[in-house]
């Protein structure tokens, strides 16, 4: 946004531009300084020493050094702040905050990242400041907005993996092999999705040019048959940085952020994501057709995210969503089927009753405080003190990985949750009955013929949290699964849906949302692909 479109707005508000700015840590606060242009908006005479700070609903006073500023162009003011912030305040906020400036009862404004970037980001980010194993920087958004960042420390915060991204980027330039394929599923370190269904069948077509990424610690990685080892790539090698920057085609169940690493601080990997040269084809982890994609928690999959990318959905329906909801055109999609589907099965006599509800980000911090506080642990309870004694064995937990490790330490649950690393396909297959709200992983067990009971006791409450635009795609009208809004009308329905199989009017439901069970969505993808020039086309 630059200054005309602000005044256009009408709007009365503080804007803080830094040109030199640092960040350092000092006994137990964050300190923030950095020399500025300092402007509020729709008041001339405004009082410098009214203007605060705010992050994460919290307030903070913010010392400006010059009481009396230098006057600059169009009425701003150079000043220099420095804004000290508690350690303790902001160590479990969310992973990305934004700064806000106040003045009085204006609207809210902005910091902005760099006087020098003029309103567009240029990927940059401050110092990384380590702390009990948190990484703490400022960062610069698309539209040069000043964020702090709170998140866990990875492997590419320290200096010499820092070397190694510089080493790999480098040898990228001179590497010899072009046209590659790159391959992965969640922080590469999965092998049970979408991604890994279409690397084997490009592998036994003899695509040599496509790489799938992967751990070298994958619980599935013994078990991979050779022909498909021979292009695997372990994670976080100088290979793996070398071809990450000279691939330009990526084909993932997540997105490109997770081809390195997720989060990274670094701006050439940053430039790497967002680089329009990419093709990137998202192929989706589930059916994307449960919280509508408008919510302001979702913005990630709008079509200014993706860009020149292409998306695999499962019907016209879920097509229309993201033409509705997320401003992506008819041509960005790919109808075809999620590959994974066509390898998902159930076991015969599987008869496991799976609880999964979808994690709340909005109570990331109060989990980590105390768990048994947060309506997510409460919900899993109430469902589970529901469930009839003799079924009791029967269950599996599966919480959020945020809060996995609690609930797994509580002597009352530990008979409920899987033992090692949990593999959702590995569960699926014995599943028989899913519980849940608003989790995509319902796609997958009804696809494999299980019975589906959604809970939405809080249904409303959690839309709020989504965002003003939210809504449930799923309905009364077109839910394939039981509906429950209290304990109740759950225990009325648990033993039915236990003991019966799919009823008829639920599975015709379901295939307006997901067309395709013929098994043969990776072979109709790989010929879209090949339309598309994304993939070659074998020469016979």
């Amino acid at each position: 946004m630059n200054n005309e479109e602000i005044v256009k707005t009408k709007k009365r508000l503080p804007l803080i531009i830094n040109i030199f700015k640092k960040i350092k840590k000092k006994n137990d606060e964050i300190i923030i300084s950095a020399y500025c242009l300092v402007k509020v908006l729709g008041e001339e005479n405004y009082n410098i020493n009214d203007i605060s700070i705010e992050i994460d609903d919290k307030k903070y006073n913010i010392d400006f050094k010059f009481k009396k500023s230098i006057w600059f162009i169009k009425g701003y003011r150079i000043n220099k702040y420095v804004l000290k912030l508690p350690i303790k305040d902001i160590i479990n906020n969310d992973i990305q905050n934004k700064i806000i400036v106040r003045y009085k009862d204006f609207d809210p404004g902005r910091v902005i990242y760099s006087a020098f970037d003029f309103f567009k980001g240029k990927n940059r980010n401050s110092k990384i400041i380590m702390y009990k194993n948190k990484s703490i920087y400022l960062r610069q958004t698309i539209k040069n907005t000043m964020y702090l960042t709170v998140r866990d420390t990875n492997k590419y915060d320290y200096g010499k993996a820092k070397l190694k991204v510089a080493l790999g980027r480098l040898l990228s330039f001179i590497w010899l092999k072009k046209d590659l394929i790159l391959l992965y599923e969640k922080d590469t370190s999965k092998y049970e999705e979408s991604a890994s269904v279409l690397y084997e069948k490009l592998i036994d077509m003899g695509y040599k040019n496509c790489y799938f990424i992967l751990n070298r610690d994958n619980i599935k990685l013994q078990s991979i048959d050779d022909k498909y080892k021979k292009n695997i790539i372990y994670k976080d090698s100088l290979k793996h940085i070398i071809y990450f920057f000279k691939c330009k085609k990526f084909l993932s169940t997540e997105s490109i952020d997770h081809s390195l690493q997720l989060r990274v601080a670094n701006k050439y990997v940053m430039d790497k994501y967002k680089s329009p040269k990419n093709e990137y084809v998202f192929l989706q982890h589930g059916v994307m057709y449960m919280v509508s994609l408008d919510s302001d928690l979702r913005t990630g999959f709008k079509k200014q995210a993706f860009k020149l990318h292409k998306i695999v959905t499962s019907s016209e329906l879920e097509a229309k969503h993201f033409i509705d909801k997320a401003d992506f055109n008819r041509d960005d999609l790919y109808i075809c089927g999620l590959p994974k589907f066509d390898r998902a099965i159930r076991n015969e006599g599987a008869d496991k009753i799976v609880i999964m509800p979808t994690w709340r980000r909005w109570e990331a911090n109060e989990a980590s405080i105390n768990y048994k506080n947060t309506k997510y642990y409460k919900l899993i309870k109430r469902i589970v003190d529901a469930i009839p004694p003799q079924l009791q064995d029967k269950v599996i937990v599966l919480p959020h990985p945020l809060m996995l490790k609690e609930i797994k330490s509580n002597k009352d649950y530990q008979k409920y949750i899987p033992k090692g690393e949990i593999i959702y396909d590995d569960i699926l297959k014995n599943c028989k009955l899913l519980i849940t709200d608003y989790s995509s992983i319902s796609y997958d067990a009804f696809y494999r013929g299980c019975n589906v009971i959604f809970y939405w006791e809080e249904k409303d409450e959690c839309m709020k949290k989504y965002g003003s635009e939210a809504k449930l795609m799923l309905n009364d009208k077109n839910a394939f699964g039981d509906i429950c809004y209290n304990i109740s009308d759950f225990k009325r329905v648990i033993k039915l849906n236990y003991d019966d199989e799919q009823n008829p009017k639920y599975i015709k439901k379901y295939r307006k949302i997901v067309e395709f069970n013929d098994n043969k969505n990776t072979e109709r993808l790989i010929n879209m692909l090949i339309k598309d020039g994304i993939i070659k086309k074998r020469k016979k």
